[in-house]
């Protein structure tokens, strides 16, 4: 009995905090994954590459958009708020970030976009692709 109570209760507790993330069309042509980069390119009003410094703060290292809308350029803080759609940074390492900010001026992302690990700038050469479209 013990058993179905937890299955039960596993299963209306995963379907009830999934996330919600876009679906891809599967084509010949592209993958899931550059289809999901592509939106990330498209949608995303602050694109940059930076080290995750801990805490919600990130220190950006070069900005592909949206430079013109932050408030502090040395210092991108994420929003407060965390739930399970929340991309999980770890710190001293470097990431490009897509995302959107808030009324606060703070960083919303999520796993649903293409944050990425990138150890190396030279790795970010595939950006221009995506800006240039």
């Amino acid at each position: 009995m013990k058993s179905i109570v937890i299955i039960i209760f596993l299963t209306f507790f995963n379907q009830s905090f999934a996330c919600e993330c876009k679906t891809y069309p599967i084509t010949k042509d592209k993958s899931q994954s550059e289809l999901k980069l592509e939106d990330s390119f498209e949608n995303s009003t602050v694109i940059f590459y930076g080290k995750y410094i801990g805490h919600g703060k990130f220190e950006p290292i070069k900005f592909y958009r949206g430079i013109n809308i932050l408030p502090n350029k040395k210092l991108i803080e994420e929003k407060e708020e965390k739930n399970i759609c929340d991309y999980f940074f770890e710190k001293n390492k470097k990431y490009l970030v897509f995302g959107r900010l808030d009324e606060n001026g703070k960083l919303w992302t999520s796993v649903c976009v293409s944050n990425t690990q990138i150890d190396n700038q030279s790795d970010l050469k595939f950006v221009k692709k995506y800006l240039n479209k």
